[in-house]
């Protein structure tokens, strides 16, 4: 009897210790693929940039639906004004055309594609036509945005699923679509021999491979054609490098996920694969280096699954500073198929530095404790923080008559979790800050990321980039250096970080930010240096003084003092530094000097004393032409001692 009372009262326990939880239901998002075939797109972008993650799912019919998160605590559904007739492939909120709000992207199976204006308030125009998208009637996968050519607004890549021994048009094969701006795109697929092959390609991904800051382009596919890498050029011209590099892999690739896995600073590539042929070649782990050559180590890894895998995503889902991966798996024959989520065991912050062996950074599934067993057809994930709770969540898009699942975390131990999370906001580069490569920098470990828009299979991440700190004390964290490296170029770093709950950081200002603008006070003839260094070769630092603070309007226009990084100065005022780059103003900082008035000092000492009180008592009551008069009022009186008793104490 006793331990069936233990049984009993230990049951609920053992429940509310499940770490993902399938809130959908809670909810009320039901979310079908009925008819489904290779899956729908599915993101998880902050399309209305209120701070918090929206959900927009994909399907084969019926109107667009996106679900608007209300704060944490549920979603509210909007339907979009585009209906489906076939499946959804990609399906973005991509801010075309660089006025800072977000307009929607989605194509369907047939190579369909609409794109909405967001004109604000919920309301969005389709100005597809004009646009000069291809409307070919073309089998058609995953989409990608990156800006190739640098002009701060951001390029489209299109995938087509077609294979043959023929050398067909140009309607078949792989589209690259250059932005001219206001939704308008010109077709440079030839001249940049984006179209080179005609093979099956599910999904491609752009980050700057070789760190000359220029975007490249990964392409995978399915079955017989290899995988691409495509060089940037810097002319508008891309050449493929995969074969000279060991990414030109072979295999049924369904997913591009970008991440540095192993903590090297280099990114890797994993990729699912099918059982289908190519002699059962199973998932591929693509890991990166230096020297820009990949090493597949999936077997090494424990990532080689020899199933039916369908898209996948890295995340730190327990905040220990590795990333873990999630692995979707859908058969068409058979409809209860497994998906894991899989544990990186690689060192974690307070192992390092991990000494002269090489971390082994195996993964294995976690227990289903922490995620159950989920039966389902699935194809497509994306990760964000919904409740803003610190845990990264994800969402799972099925086909068939399997609902989708949103699996929220409740964490992992019982301590408040230690993270950090970010978004950004271009200013010359694109205002999503897409391509955006990030180093963070906390207790001796580097964490990197490539920020991207459509990646994995047919998904869109959060616009919000999440580290994992590792363990905490409890105590409030700084975060020892964040940088950022552009796509315009443009460099921003930050020193002792504030571990703020979410932060949007913008492009360029990092050097107004880290500059002291304490206010200075100055002893006569002395003088002070200002400097700031911003971190890209190409910045301008402009200097002007204004003798009165510029916050008010009625005060004259300030004087350009110099364009230089550092100035000395001497005179009271308000120095102001405007930093540029080309004619862009990104950010200004302004500090006051202040020089004291050393006119109270009678007995020249450099301080304002009892000396002075002394000397000032000899001429009191002094009546006319009086040697001490500091209100120039013809006499020695209360009125001037009071005048040398509010500077009592003052000096140099």
């Amino acid at each position: 009897m006793r331990l069936q009372l233990l049984i009993l009262f230990l049951t609920p326990y053992f429940l509310l210790a499940q770490t993902f939880t399938n809130h959908a239901p809670e909810w009320n998002i039901i979310q079908y693929d009925w008819d489904g075939v290779f899956g729908a797109g599915v993101t998880a972008a902050d399309w209305n940039l209120d701070g918090w993650d929206d959900l927009t799912f994909g399907n084969t019919s019926g109107a667009v639906r996106t679900f608007v998160n209300t704060g944490g605590d549920g979603f509210e559904m909007i339907p979009l004004p585009i209906t489906q007739i076939a499946e959804t492939k990609a399906i973005q909120w991509v801010d075309i055309d660089n006025d800072g709000d977000m307009d929607f992207y989605i194509s369907d199976v047939n190579g369909v594609i609409n794109i909405l204006e967001n004109e604000g308030d919920t309301l969005f125009i389709n100005v597809t036509e004009g646009s000069n998208i291809p409307q070919d009637t073309t089998a058609a996968a995953g989409a990608s945005w990156g800006d190739y050519d640098r002009d701060g607004d951001l390029d489209l890549h299109i995938c087509r699923y077609v294979e043959s021994a023929n050398d067909l048009g140009p309607e078949y094969r792989n589209i690259l679509m250059r932005n001219e701006g206001g939704f308008s795109f010109t077709n440079v697929t030839e001249e940049s021999s984006m179209g080179e092959y005609l093979r099956l390609s599910f999904q491609s991904i752009w980050f700057d491979w070789d760190g000359d800051g220029w975007q490249d382009l990964y392409v995978i596919n399915d079955k017989n054609g290899a995988n691409a890498l495509y060089h940037n050029q810097q002319n508008g011209d891309f050449i493929d490098v995969a074969p000279s590099v060991g990414a030109a892999l072979v295999l049924d690739a369904m997913t591009a996920s970008l991440g540095d896995f192993n903590q090297d600073g280099h990114q890797d590539i994993f990729m699912t694969s099918t059982v289908i042929g190519n002699e059962y070649i199973g998932s591929q782990l693509l890991i990166g280096s230096e020297s820009g050559y990949f090493q597949e180590g999936s077997i090494e890894h424990g990532l080689n699954f020899v199933r039916y895998c369908w898209g996948a995503a890295w995340m730190d889902v327990d905040n220990d500073t590795d990333l873990d991966l999630f692995v979707l798996e859908s058969e068409a024959l058979n409809p209860f198929q497994d998906n894991f989520l899989y544990e990186n065991k690689g060192p974690i912050l307070f192992e390092y530095p991990f000494g002269s062996e090489d971390p082994s950074y195996y993964f294995e599934p976690f227990s289903t404790d922490v995620y159950a067993t989920d039966l389902l057809n699935s194809n497509t994930v994306v990760t964000g923080d919904f409740d803003r709770n610190g845990w990264i969540d994800f969402v799972v898009h099925n086909t068939g008559n399997h609902k989708a699942r949103i699996w929220m975390n409740s964490g992992f131990g019982a301590d408040s979790p230690h993270y950090f999370q970010m978004g950004l906001k271009g200013i010359i580069s694109n205002s999503m800050g897409v391509g955006t490569f990030i180093e963070l920098s906390d207790n001796e470990l580097t964490q990197i990321r490539n920020t991207h828009c459509g990646e994995n299979y047919l998904g869109q991440e959060s616009f919000y980039e999440h580290f994992g700190l590792g363990e905490s004390d409890g105590s409030p964290t700084l975060i020892d250096s964040l940088q950022l490296t552009w796509t315009s170029g443009i460099i921003d770093k930050w020193y002792d970080v504030e571990n703020f709950e979410r932060h949007v950081f913008v492009e360029g200002t990092s050097a107004c930010e880290e500059f002291n603008n304490t206010s200075i006070t100055l002893c006569p003839s002395e003088s002070v240096t200002f400097e700031i260094y911003p971190h890209w070769d190409t910045a301008v630092v402009v200097w002007e003084f204004q003798a009165n603070d510029p916050a008010n309007e009625s005060d004259p226009p300030s004087t350009f003092i110099a364009q230089a990084n550092e100035i000395t100065v001497t005179e009271p005022g308000f120095y102001t530094a405007y930093i540029y780059h080309q004619v862009t103003q990104l950010c200004s900082t302004t500090v006051e000097i202040a020089v004291i008035d050393l006119a109270f000092d009678l007995s020249e000492n450099g301080n304002v004393g009892s000396e002075d009180i002394l000397i000032f008592l000899t001429d009191f009551g002094c009546q006319e032409s009086c040697d001490i008069d500091f209100n120039n009022d013809g006499a020695t009186t209360v009125l001037d001692l009071l005048s040398l008793l509010v500077s009592y104490g003052e000096g140099c």
